[in-house]
This record gives C-alpha cells, sequence and structure tokens, in this order.
C-alpha cells in the first residue's frame, strides 16, 4: 500500500514502514499496512490521505503450482481515507461530569460559538458527538424536548492519556424573517 507520494505537503504524519501482504490469491481478501508516525510538533488537525495499492501479479497454473508466463507489476487507486483530531479520543464515560467539569478549573476552558446547518437539536447532537469522538455523560446524547436549548456534556481521553471534558449549549436559531426555512443550531462549546 503507497501513500508515500500523496503525505507530501501532510507535517503531521511520515510513513516508517509497510507490511505488506505475503501473496493473496484471485478472489480472496487480505491485509498490508503502512506505518505512520506523527510529527508530535506539528498541529492536531484533519487530514486526508490518498492510497495506491502498488502489487505484482502472477498467472499461477492451479495443478502444479507454477507460475505461468512473466509477472506484471500493477496499481489499483484506493479511497483516500481521513485522520482527524477525534481518532485521538477514546470515549470514557464519566460517573459525575460535573464534579469533574469543576474540579478542572477555568485555566483550560476555552470557549467558542459556531453556528451549524442543522435543523433540530438531535441532528446536531449526534453529529456533534460524532465530531468530536468523545462519549455523551448523563444522559445528554438524547434531546428530553426539541426546541429548549440543551446542554451536551462530553468525555474521552487523549491518546497521552489527558480526560478531556467538553459542555456544549445546543439551541435553535430563528431565521429573523430573513424567508426560507427557520433558521439552524447555534453550539457554543
Amino acid at each position: 500500500l503507497d501513500i508515500h507520494d500523496s503525505l507530501d505537503g501532510v507535517d503531521q504524519y511520515e510513513a516508517i514502514g509497510e507490511i505488506p501482504a505475503s501473496g493473496i490469491k484471485y478472489g480472496d481478501t487480505g491485509n498490508c499496512f503502512t506505518i505512520l508516525k506523527r510529527n508530535m510538533d506539528a498541529p492536531l488537525t484533519s487530514c486526508s490521505i490518498s492510497c495506491e495499492l502498488k502489487f505484482t501479479a502472477v498467472l499461477i497454473d492451479e495443478t502444479s503450482g507454477e507460475e505461468i508466463g512473466d509477472s506484471y507489476d500493477e496499481e489499483f487507486a484506493c479511497e483516500d481515507f481521513d485522520i482527524n483530531p477525534s481518532d485521538y479520543i477514546a470515549k470514557v464515560s464519566r460517573k459525575d461530569f460535573r464534579q469533574a467539569w469543576e474540579s478542572t478549573g477555568g485555566d483550560n476552558e476555552v470557549m467558542e460559538k459556531f453556528a451549524l446547518p442543522f435543523k433540530n437539536h438531535q441532528e446536531a447532537v449526534e453529529k456533534i458527538i460524532a465530531v468530536l469522538g468523545m462519549q455523551p455523560c448523563d444522559g445528554t446524547g438524547l434531546i428530553k424536548k426539541e426546541g429548549k436549548p440543551h446542554m451536551l456534556h462530553l468525555s474521552g481521553v487523549f491518546v497521552d492519556g489527558k480526560t478531556i471534558l467538553a459542555r456544549a449549549q445546543v439551541s435553535m436559531q430563528q431565521n429573523n424573517g430573513q424567508g426560507g426555512e427557520g433558521g439552524g443550531v447555534v453550539l457554543k462549546i
């Protein structure tokens, strides 16, 4: 599996090794891997990596097991794959989210506000959970009453062992008479 060319311009990762498939018969499946090392000095951002499967095709006589004719090199473009910061987070539930939140203090707190293009709270909550890669706590992953602001509590553990907590207030934004469908979702996280 060759991804070396697609890593040009991607500062976060370096291909440091490969685990090739020893041989795969026609119609069978197998695995091969490229080993990536993360550059700890580069910021952790989302990236998309394209890859190409390179292999040598060999015709084999089924009865004798001998090669027939010459082998030839083949290349097959595979789907791009994305690596996101959420891939480095393990979903871990907290029994008492509020206590954990209060014990962290305000030094590590960052607040941002986003307008999201979702038509209802539940759709927004599900997407926020998926994008952040964190575990909803205290039953906040489900909306009890649509239309009212909803507080979403999330927790996780980053790959380095640090606990991550997030409180996200999800509320509907009205369209303010601008025509078309009503507003969207406002996220304060």
